[in-house]
């Protein structure tokens, strides 16, 4: 109870400094974009020549709640949702003609949510324009995931003709992922004015994360670039 009162203190105090050294003290922020992973899969192969590769591109969507605290300075709190791909494809030439099917590739989506702390220094302004660079620390979690392979069944071994089968759900390779992954990441945020308490926002961003997205990926650090418009409300 003491250590809530004393956050409710400090969070008071903020915007008391904020309101006084600058009008837009308080900001609510909604964006989305597109997101690119590095070294966003298994990155080594086995014994049957497995290769991993990144899916169709992800998106993000997200909410943040900023707080003002001097004329070049503010705080915060950003909630985001991430959606991204990658697959596996497998070496079916490795096959013996015993063996009449084998799943080719494999397509897994990962849904995680993000709580990212963020600090905004202003580094340019003019009547429309105001530009931040914006250091922060995430911490990510998975909320679902999903891997659906491609079976395929030889109609003759010898000749190797291919005939794909309907997706099926497989969990293995999807479950290598993390539950939780914190990072660091830079952001710059531009901000053009288009109403007295509104503004459009471009954020392009960089994250990298303090492991490898999978625990084999040792040396190679989960990495993610972003690109999200979006708008900004300020009171």
């Amino acid at each position: 109870m003491k250590k809530l009162s004393l956050l409710v203190l400090l969070f008071v105090a903020a915007v008391s400094v904020a309101n006084a050294q600058t009008e837009e003290y308080i900001t609510i922020g909604i964006n989305g974009g597109v997101l690119h992973n590095i070294n966003g899969y298994r990155k080594d192969t086995n014994y049957y020549g497995n290769s991993f590769k990144n899916g169709i591109p992800g998106y993000n969507v997200a909410v943040d709640f900023g707080i003002r605290t001097s004329a070049k300075t503010r705080f915060r709190l950003e909630i985001e949702h991430e959606e991204f791909h990658y697959k596996a494809l497998w070496d079916t030439a490795r096959m013996t003609d015993k063996i009449k099917s084998k799943i080719y590739e494999s397509r897994v989506k990962v849904w995680n949510m993000g709580i990212n702390l963020r600090f905004d220094y202003k580094l340019a302004e003019s009547d429309k324009w105001k530009v931040f660079v914006s250091p922060g620390f995430l911490w990510e979690f998975n909320i679902d995931r999903e891997s659906k392979n491609i079976k395929v069944e030889y109609e003759n071994p010898l000749e190797h003709h291919i005939r794909p089968k309907s997706y099926y759900n497989y969990y293995k390779i999807a479950y290598e992922n993390p539950n939780h992954i914190l990072g660091g990441n830079v952001q710059l945020l531009c901000k053009y004015k288009i109403g007295k308490h509104v503004a459009l926002t471009l954020t392009p961003e960089y994250y990298i994360y303090f492991r490898g997205i999978v625990k084999t990926n040792y040396g190679k650090p989960y990495m993610r670039m972003t690109l999200n418009g979006g708008l900004e409300f300020n009171f």
